[in-house]
């Protein structure tokens, strides 16, 4: 058991440890952050994207021409 505390220890004075673990929070954030703002322009973007759709079905198509 006196092994298993050390290790611990050893594993919490370790910088490396935490700075993977600050860099994984930081990486969450970063998620976090672009998914919240996916959420909330999301919207938005349907309705633009709707209208896009509804004004390229009133275009008529080019005429093509076979040789």
């Amino acid at each position: 058991m006196n092994k298993l505390m050390q290790g611990i220890e050893r594993f919490w004075k370790e910088e490396e440890g935490t700075e993977v673990v600050e860099w994984a929070l930081v990486g969450g954030l970063i998620v976090a952050v672009g998914a919240a703002i996916f959420a909330s322009i999301g919207g938005e973007v349907k309705t633009v994207l709707g209208y896009l759709e509804s004004a390229l079905k009133d275009v008529d198509p080019p005429a093509t021409t076979t040789q």
